[in-house]
């Protein structure tokens, strides 16, 4: 099973991902893991860390780079789940080639999480980080406990998000079009309990009994 997971930033990704790969037995791929991790061990070329470091974004090439690598590793041999990766057409097509080139492999479904923007606002703009333990709290759903130290990101203020929403539908304006064409797209309700999530999820690419019954 290879699923490419999107969504815009506080859809819940995270989440389903998590959840989707322990139902599949498969592992989640996350572009940004990836690079962080090759930053980190070094193996990462020198032209692409000052990229990085510059704050700018790696070109498809790299990112393609790194998936190829990934992606024939024996944990991927019966699929994955790609988390923020493809964000474009070009990429897409990359991706394509990269799994026809792995013994014919193929994307199986495309899901896309559907979040109304006020929500998404709403979500992403009260959370807050405890400094001492890095636990994650919602100032609404889930607040945190007394005495936390909290820290309001700087991509959550709401100027940031607004950015961060703008340039997600901007960057996928023609990826989800290619998707539906090809007749891999599915659109799910990501309001809900993670639960209730996950499992109009796997109604939606047909495979049903878990995640809420």
């Amino acid at each position: 099973m290879i699923l490419v997971l999107v969504g815009p930033p506080g859809a819940g990704k995270g989440t389903q991902a998590k959840l989707l790969c322990a139902r599949f037995g498969i592992p989640q791929i996350s572009t940004g893991d990836m690079l962080r991790e090759a930053k980190r061990s070094g193996t990462l070329e020198k032209r692409y860390l000052d990229i990085m470091d510059s704050g700018g974004l790696l070109p498809d090439e790299a990112v393609i780079g790194l998936i190829a690598r990934r992606t024939v590793e024996p944990d991927c041999s019966n699929g994955f789940l790609l988390d923020g990766f493809p964000r474009t057409v070009p990429q897409a097509d990359a991706l394509d080639e990269l799994l026809a080139n792995q013994d014919g492999r193929r994307i199986d479904a495309v899901i896309q999480l559907d979040v109304a923007r006020p929500l998404l606002e709403e979500r992403l703009i009260h959370r807050r980080t405890d400094k001492r333990s890095g636990q994650i709290h919602h100032l609404v759903y889930n607040p945190p406990p007394p005495g936390a130290e909290l820290e309001h990101r700087a991509d959550d203020r709401p100027e940031a998000v607004a950015k961060r929403l703008d340039a997600y539908e901007a960057m996928t304006a023609a990826l989800l079009p290619f998707y539906e064409e090809k007749k891999l797209l599915h659109r799910v309700d990501g309001v809900g309990k993670p639960e209730e999530v996950t499992h109009r999820v796997l109604s939606a690419i047909g495979r049903p009994g878990s995640g809420g019954e």
